[in-house]
């Protein structure tokens, strides 16, 4: 059995929470579009995969935003709103902060440019191993991406655990020979590390005295 060296966190759903309702208000505001209207805007005909997969820039992918909502909205407001998503999981962080200890962090996630432009800030004191899609040409589930990562860090799937919300990502980095945990909450998550053998208990990342959520 291989040790735990490894461990992989994706960060939409895991190291943030993503308020959709802040970012569908945030680009109604500036269109009077609605909610659906917006939604087919940002995700139709694969736009948002073009753009997370680094194939438009992100002055592309604004210019396609407003020409499509019809919305006159600048390039520095478009940003606000589209960061407004992102919402970071502070216990989580502490977390990941203590785990560093005990494994080496890594950072795999479907992301954008302009979204990595606040990420990079907040995970600077965490990890400087980080992949995102728009940086390689390809997302998860792809197993070029999970691929891509282990060769670059050169660590073995053996020795690594991805941690992501979504079963089909985790799926496709098990074929990669990782092993997973689907992250939905902190406990499930904190008994994983305890049965993965990564941790003994809570008291050993000091943790109690946060008020996580019990286990």
């Amino acid at each position: 059995m291989h040790k735990t060296e490894n461990i992989i966190f994706d960060l939409g759903g895991v190291l943030y929470s993503l308020d959709f309702d802040t970012l569908w208000d945030g680009f109604r505001r500036t269109c009077g579009k609605t909610i659906s209207e917006i939604q087919e805007t940002l995700y139709g005909d694969g736009l948002l995969i073009s753009y997370e997969c680094g194939k438009i820039s992100s002055m592309e992918y604004y210019e396609a935003i407003v020409h499509g909502l019809e919305s006159k909205m600048s390039f520095t407001d478009f940003k606000a709103i589209w960061n407004s998503l992102l919402v970071r999981r502070e216990d989580m962080f502490r977390i990941v902060m203590k785990l560093k200890g005990y494994s080496n962090i890594y950072v795999l996630s479907n992301t954008n440019e302009i979204n990595a432009e606040v990420l990079d800030v907040d995970l600077e004191p965490v990890t400087s191993n980080i992949i995102y899609s728009f940086q390689v040409g390809c997302m998860k589930p792809d197993q070029a991406i999970y691929e891509t990562a282990l060769k670059k860090w050169c660590i073995s799937p053996e020795s690594s655990v991805f941690i992501d919300d979504t079963w089909e990502n985790c799926e496709a980095a098990h074929s990669a020979g990782i092993a997973t945990h689907v992250f939905s909450e902190v406990g499930p998550f904190l008994r994983f590390l305890k049965e993965a053998g990564i941790i003994l208990d809570t008291q050993s990342l000091d943790l109690v005295s946060n008020r996580l959520p019990p286990w």
